[in-house]
């Protein structure tokens, strides 16, 4: 009887005397926890049944949300599924669901590699830890095999773990729900200008508090024209901050997942600097805001992670 060989658990860890970093190159070469070396908190987030040393083996084209597991996942080269200038693109690309190759491991870097299969594009990650500093740098390598120009979609998908009263940080921007459907916090479709929102029933929100999982709410909204690049949430009881910085050239806009316990009972906000605005890449072509890699080009996208106290 022919037996499937079973892959092994991977994990990788970067550690300095502020911050560790758990990295799974067999759960899409994912950064799996981000720890706070210095007061003692795990910033990523994951649903009570995880088991972090288990591994997992997904056919492309996986439901994503059937599989999440949190973390920090990437998600290349489109968000929905379906079909897109004569591919068939897959549920949140293919990179979240598939064995990495591990390419160089040092003392404060690790490299991961991984060819696509529904697109002709090699992508790169190198992982940079500072060796003092409670910092590391994010550096992405997507390299266009074809003689085709590829429009793409390319962004984070931090699961972070939140508390009552936590604040989500980012610049003078607009903000629009991305799903007014999906939307219990906004009231409205069309946009507002950061932190402020119309309500459900009308009363002026400020988006940067979150509430307990009580209140069952949900929200899911685009951020745009950011002032400044950053991102990310500060906790109130450690009074600690998770910051990303990048140049909003590579990340124009900013996803901000949020479930408050609405959305299949989880409590976590997925912060997502994305290259692209919507989710629906032919729109997205319409609008002029999808990114582009162009025939046989190879292409660098950067972001950098910090704790802050």
């Amino acid at each position: 009887m022919a037996r499937e060989a079973i892959e092994p658990t991977q994990i990788l860890v970067l550690e300095n005397a502020a911050m560790r970093l758990t990295i799974r190159p067999d759960l899409g070469g994912r950064l799996d926890q981000l720890e706070d070396l210095q007061i003692g908190h795990s910033w990523l987030w994951h649903p009570s049944n995880y088991t972090p040393d288990a591994t997992r083996s997904l056919p492309i084209g996986a439901s994503f949300d059937e599989e999440w597991t949190g973390g920090w996942d990437e998600v290349f080269p489109n968000d929905a599924a379906g079909a897109f200038q004569g591919r068939n693109l897959v549920d949140h690309g293919e990179l979240w669901s598939q064995r990495w190759q591990i390419l160089q491991c040092l003392p404060f870097s690790i490299t991961l590699g991984y060819q696509c299969q529904t697109v002709p594009v090699r992508v790169e990650k190198t992982i940079q830890l500072d060796p003092s500093c409670p910092e590391a740098k994010l550096i992405y390598g997507f390299e266009n095999q074809s003689e085709e120009e590829i429009p793409f979609l390319f962004k984070h998908h931090a699961a972070i773990a939140i508390e009552a009263g936590d604040e989500i940080l980012l610049p003078d921007c607009w903000v629009e729900p991305a799903f007014p459907e999906f939307s219990k916090l906004i009231g409205q479709p069309g946009k507002t200008r950061f932190p402020q929102a119309i309500g459900t029933n009308g009363e002026a929100i400020d988006l940067r508090r979150i509430p307990p999982p009580s209140s069952q709410l949900q929200e899911f909204y685009y951020s745009f024209d950011l002032a400044s690049g950053f991102c990310g949430i500060r906790n109130q009881r450690t009074q600690s901050s998770l910051m990303m910085t990048f140049d909003p050239a590579e990340f124009p806009f900013v996803w901000m997942f949020q479930s408050y316990g609405g959305w299949r009972n989880h409590y976590v906000v997925v912060v997502e600097p994305c290259t692209t605005m919507p989710f629906d890449l032919e729109e997205a072509v319409r609008r002029q805001t999808i990114a582009i890699l162009p025939p046989q080009e190879k292409q660098r996208r950067r972001l950098t992670l910090q704790l802050q106290h």
